[in-house]
């Protein structure tokens, strides 16, 4: 596809939103007056607070008052209606979609925590209207969900760009996303601007002209009568003869660019923790019942700690329990198989053959193997392993100790790991370099109950002293990276990648108690490293527990070899190409 020309045409909705402050006659007033001050179109928020909001919620009682019943948003849409008057509605819900529906209103607007609902997202594509998208402060992968559903059913939605703070900082309001969208949806979507800048700031007026030139088509302004009453959302409000003056600006704008990277400002993380739905069960389910779409609904929860999950991963699984209604659904509810990916190889500048040397009688890679065995999560152990022939002693060790392996790629680390688990049935992987011998079965165990009941994308410990931590994905995340990496060469160290663009997925660190939170170097990458990692083992085979010490034995070590310690050097850091081609997301 070619890219998106850019309209001269930019088409001004007039946002109620909440400014009627709960009474039905002011929105009709208002909204008339914002079509006599030159307005394209309106906008109403349509939502009832028990399918929005989870009954727990702190402001569930301050949107049940707000809200409209169905015959008052009936008598209200029909008044406008007669006068001709374009009418877009917000929708929160099946049910208020059922409402702007009934009405025959002109377009829909989903709200970004709605962008993974697929009961509203399959009904609303039945529609022949247009549908409107709000991406503040969703990722990619979210946005690109609602998208891919609605360009399936020959429907191009209007990508709306806002930053979801009221009143929005300049500098927060990030323009450049606008073009940015552009590239990466193409002509999949049109294009949109929800501005939240102080009215009383200049540049309230100036930056939707710029979002003009960055490709948007349409503008979303709030409006209210009278902002000294500081009404709802009355910070970033116009009042009628400055939405007239705004309109008059837009139709005379040029157009202006600016580039940007997709990321997300602080506040924008604490919005999207704020308003983010997640599913919730809305019946009595009995254990080993099949999970059918049906029997649940997405709100928002009381606590934000919990990520939404792409609840297709759940549909059609037996239950684990018997879950009552309102149970927020995490992965723990149904079976997870987990499979360990040991990674290691014999090539080494700084310590050639470090998988097979050998402490107390036992080598390095088989200390590891006999760790990992200990967890009671973990269903199957695969020690991943290159071709090279050096790597055939590594292979012998995986046999000897009855677990499987796979030998492949030499150079891309990630290929190596989805091909050795291509021909089984895995949801979750957990990846142990072999450098990394001192791993812990119960803190392993715990960041896989901690990946699982967070609705975790991609977990660490990484606050435990180094060559104790585990990293956790699920194997869509893994598979997502390979397909959207423009480097693959670069793979080996995937952290490098989520760090990158940690906004864009769920990721989480397991809590370490403080004790355990030590700035310790026990990995093995050199001589010196080997050396104190020997000694430790050495200590614990002398008290009988070569295979069996836990972090305290590792602390306690470290406090009596403080000088063995300092000797270590931080290994350098490597520069990695961890660029993402995002257009393929889309696809």
């Amino acid at each position: 596809m070619g890219k998106n020309k850019l309209k001269k045409k930019t088409e001004v909705i007039a946002e109620i939103a909440n400014a009627h402050q709960g009474s039905a006659e002011t929105a009709f007033k208002l909204a008339l007056a914002s079509y006599n001050s030159g307005a394209d179109a309106i906008k109403f928020q349509i939502y009832f607070a028990e399918e929005m909001l989870n009954k727990d919620h702190k402001r569930y009682e301050h949107f049940k008052n707000q809200s409209f019943n169905h015959k008052t948003w009936d008598y209200l849409i029909q008044r406008l209606k007669k006068k001709k008057i374009k009418i877009y509605c917000d929708i929160f819900g099946v049910e208020a979609f059922k409402v702007a529906r009934k009405n025959n209103v002109d377009g829909y607007k989903i709200h970004s925590s709605d962008l993974n609902n697929i009961r509203l997202l399959n009904l609303i594509k039945k529609t022949k209207k247009k549908i409107f998208l709000s991406a503040g402060g969703s990722t990619l992968n979210e946005i690109a969900f609602a998208v891919n559903i609605l360009n399936k059913n020959k429907i191009k939605p209007i990508l709306l760009h806002g930053f979801q703070s009221y009143p929005t900082k300049v500098e927060n309001s990030d323009l450049g996303k606008i073009n940015f969208f552009r590239k990466i949806f193409n002509n999949n979507c049109d294009y949109g601007y929800q501005d939240h800048i102080s009215a009383d700031n200049k540049f309230n007026y100036i930056s939707p002209l710029i979002a003009i030139g960055q490709g948007a088509n349409y503008l979303e302004k709030h409006v209210t009568f009278n902002r000294e009453l500081k009404g709802v959302d009355y910070y970033s409000s116009l009042e009628p003869n400055e939405l007239k003056e705004f309109i008059n600006l837009v139709k005379q704008s040029d157009k202006s660019f600016n580039e940007s990277h997709y990321s997300f400002f602080d506040d924008e993380i604490k919005y999207r923790n704020q308003v983010k739905k997640i599913w919730f069960s809305t019946k009595n389910l009995k254990k080993n019942k099949k999970l059918k779409i049906e029997d649940l609904e997405m709100r928002r929860p009381k606590d934000n700690s919990l990520h939404p999950i792409n609840i297709e991963k759940l549909l059609g699984k037996k239950l684990l329990q018997n879950l009552k209604p309102d149970t927020p659904m995490n992965r723990s509810i149904t079976k997870n198989h987990v499979t360990a990916l040991i990674v290691a190889r014999s090539k080494s500048k700084r310590l050639p053959n470090k998988a097979t040397k050998k402490i107390c009688g036992v080598s390095t890679i088989e200390h590891l193997i006999k760790r990992v065995k200990k967890s009671k999560k973990i269903n199957k152990i695969i020690l991943c392993t290159t071709t090279n022939a050096e790597d055939k002693k590594i292979a012998d060790i995986a046999k000897k100790n009855n677990i499987n392996f796979f030998r492949g790629a030499n150079d891309d680390v990630l290929k190596r790991m989805l091909d050795a688990i291509k021909k089984i049935n895995t949801d979750i992987v957990v990846r142990i370099t072999g450098d990394d011998i001192l791993i812990d079965p119960k803190y392993l165990d715990l960041n896989l109950d901690f990946h699982i009941a967070k609705n975790l994308e991609y977990s660490n410990n990484k606050d435990l002293p180094s060559g104790c931590e585990v990293e956790i994905f699920d194997i869509e995340l893994l598979k997502k990276i390979q397909f959207l990496a423009k480097d693959t060469s670069g793979t080996e160290y995937l952290t490098f990648y989520l760090e990158k663009y940690k906004n864009q997925f769920t990721t989480g660190s397991l809590p370490i108690p403080k004790n355990f939170k030590k700035n310790l170097r026990l990995t093995i990458d050199n001589k010196n490293d080997f050396r104190v990692v020997k000694k430790f083992l050495e200590e614990m085979h002398k008290q009988k527990k070569l295979f069996d010490y836990n972090l305290s034995d590792i602390v306690n070590f470290s406090k009596r070899n403080k000088k063995l310690f300092k000797k270590l050097k931080v290994k350098k850091k490597i520069e990695i190409n961890t660029e993402f081609n995002w257009q393929k997301i889309v696809s």
